[in-house]
């Protein structure tokens, strides 16, 4: 589980580990500058294309320079050049800079004009400003913004793309779109928040050696995929339907019976072992039709009757989700008021949560899914002013809701605590998307009340949102961006995005096998050491075995560590990738969210073999 970190906070605990530890300003830096180095070389290597890096005067500029001069360091045939802003550097870009003239890499300080452009730019470096840039740019730094934005070049930002607020999103004024972002020890709030996610491409979080223990910032909680593991437990072999939950939807009428019909089948691909739909009788068959493996209960016209049938199913259910579809009748008013006064776990959304707001009644403890112009509804404001604030309204409605205010990046608050929701496309902005997170999590709210769940209310809500996200991804690889439908993301729901590849050596049946992605590596062969038989050979890397899985041979297993910088006695990573050569594997292990491709994988590790085979994982 990942936290954000407020751009004050970051320079905060920066100061304190430089005060507290051994680890000076300048080791932070070349920390941040290799990762930076790393990502431009993966996008540059296969055309040797040429780098314009773009500086400004503070230790963002200083990152920038360092990163280029790692990358000409590395490779003589290296072309590029550094542009920096005028003004008065920081000492660490001062040294930065006189470092970087000992290179290939042309210079060319900033003045009245921008320097002429070069002839095919393969790929941008943008240090102009970091997380702590709070005001319009102006001047010089505007002009290179607006330049980076003509360049036909992927463009790799620095910690934050230059005019993006770090904190909270906004562009001020003109900001950099990046195709790829590398931000620094944790990602700010301002990479998700606002315009956040337009803005910053591919979003890479770069250890640079903070300890955790010498981070003691506050920040929104962001799930990652492997953490759905935890909260996603194995089904038990033997097992029923009663185990997983049963659901009771209170949705549907004339028009709308898509809504109630999305839901349940939302709920049903999540795991709920039983969903029952409350509606209308004239929309029962409908309903039926769509999702078949719901049942259905028709409502009569009077309400009383129809209460004592919501009554009887309220018995028997352990979860209710109600709004989808609901439509705004009185008939339907006076059921939600009564439903909302019952103790069960619940979630509401749309016409629900609209009800809510025209009746002036509330539901605390309930669960719910509002979007701005919902939101606003039920805070009494304009849509605008959510926007503008999604944190802080989504804390206004958290003081006496579980809300998921939801939004290209959602904004969650449980019990005072805050969570940002990284998982999502805008395929799914359309209709009935919705509807089939309010099925997702009223599925988790019912197996949690049964006991096959263990979350609080703040991961269960990540935990949905994951899931709805990572869906409508999997959608969006089929139809595109635009062809996506709800109901093609109920589809995908059913999809384990929990599994870690299973990694079996050998073909013995009593060899044991190993399970899990991370694992840690014990260096015998460490980077720039001669082999003792073979004294021809140079490690370019650090190599050595991972401890507690054995080869077919009984041997330990060769790993081969990428993606570091440095000489390591140990290294804890994942398993990005097995080579083999016909007659023995390599385990290719990296930092979590390096992702390799096999070209780069051959291309590193041909000084070890030729494989034949190269599988990513």
């Amino acid at each position: 589980m990942l936290k954000t970190i407020a751009p004050a906070e970051m320079k905060r605990v920066e100061n304190q580990v430089m005060e507290c530890t051994p680890v000076t300003g300048e080791q932070l830096m070349q920390r941040a500058a290799r990762h930076v180095a790393d990502a431009v070389d993966r996008l540059i290597r296969s055309q040797k294309a040429y780098v314009l890096c773009i500086c400004g005067t503070g230790n963002n500029g200083g990152d920038g320079m360092a990163a280029m001069r790692m990358l000409a360091q590395a490779d003589p045939s290296f072309q590029g050049e550094c542009w920096v802003l005028p003004g008065k550097l920081s000492a660490d870009a001062v040294r930065e800079l006189d470092r970087l003239r000992r290179t290939n890499v042309v210079i060319r300080m900033i003045e009245e004009k921008l320097p002429p452009v070069p002839e095919k730019v393969g790929c941008v470096i943008d240090a102009l400003f970091g997380t702590g840039l709070c005001r319009n740019l102006e001047g010089m730094a505007l002009a290179c913004v607006r330049l980076i934005k003509r360049l036909d070049a992927p463009v790799v930002a620095v910690d934050i793309p230059s005019g993006l607020n770090g904190l909270d999103g906004r562009v001020m004024g003109e900001a950099v779109r990046a195709d790829h972002t590398i931000t620094f020890h944790r990602p700010k709030p301002g990479l998700y928040l606002g315009q956040g996610l337009d803005y910053a491409g591919e979003i890479t979080i770069a250890d640079i050696g903070i300890l955790p223990e010498m981070d003691d910032a506050d920040g929104f909680l962001v799930l990652q995929k492997q953490d759905l593991s935890a909260f996603l437990p194995k089904r038990a072999r033997v097992s029923h339907k009663g185990n997983y939950g049963r659901v009771l939807l209170r949705a549907g009428s004339r028009g709308m019976a898509g809504a109630a019909a999305i839901a349940a089948t939302a709920a049903l691909r999540t795991g709920a072992g039983l969903v029952t739909v409350a509606c209308p009788d004239e929309v029962m068959d409908i309903v039926q039709v769509i999702c078949p493996c719901a049942t259905c209960i028709p409502l009569p016209d009077d309400v009383e009757q129809a209460w004592q049938i919501l009554q009887d199913a309220l018995s028997r259910c352990d979860a209710v989700g109600a709004g989808c579809g609901l439509g705004k009748s009185a008939w339907a008013a006076e059921l939600l008021k009564r439903l909302i006064k019952e103790d069960r776990p619940m979630v509401l959304d749309a016409d629900a949560l609209n009800l809510l707001a025209q009746e002036k009644i509330t539901a605390p403890g309930a669960f719910i899914t509002p979007h701005p112009a919902e939101a606003a509804r039920l805070l009494g404001c304009d849509t605008a002013s959510i926007v503008a604030d999604v944190p802080a309204a989504a804390l206004r409605l958290g003081e006496m809701y579980r809300t998921v205010l939801k939004g290209a990046c959602s904004v969650l608050c449980a019990d005072g605590k805050m969570a940002i929701n990284p998982f999502g496309t805008p395929a799914m902005a359309k209709g009935g998307s919705g509807d089939a997170l309010t099925g997702v999590m009223a599925a988790l709210l019912a197996g949690r009340a049964v006991g096959t769940y263990a979350m609080d209310d703040l991961s269960l809500m990540q935990t949905a949102c994951a899931l709805h996200g990572l869906a409508g991804e999997a959608a969006q690889q089929q139809y595109g961006q635009r062809g996506v439908l709800a109901t093609d993301l109920c589809e995908r729901l059913g999809m384990d995005f929990t599994e870690k590849p299973n990694i079996s050596k050998g073909t013995n049946d009593e060899q044991p096998t190993f399970e899990q992605r991370s694992v840690t590596v014990i260096v015998e062969h460490k980077k720039g050491m001669r082999d003792e038989k073979d004294r021809s050979l140079v490690y370019r890397h650090n190599c050595g075995y991972v401890q507690e899985v054995l080869e077919h041979q009984n041997e330990w297993q060769d790993a081969c560590i990428l993606g570091v910088d440095g000489v390591v006695e140990w290294f804890e990573g994942d398993v990005a990738a097995i080579c083999s050569d016909g007659e023995r594997e390599l385990w290719i292990v990296a930092p979590q969210q390096l992702r390799l491709t096999p070209d780069e994988i051959r291309r590193e590790t041909a000084w070890l073999g030729q494989w034949t085979s190269i599988r990513c994982l």
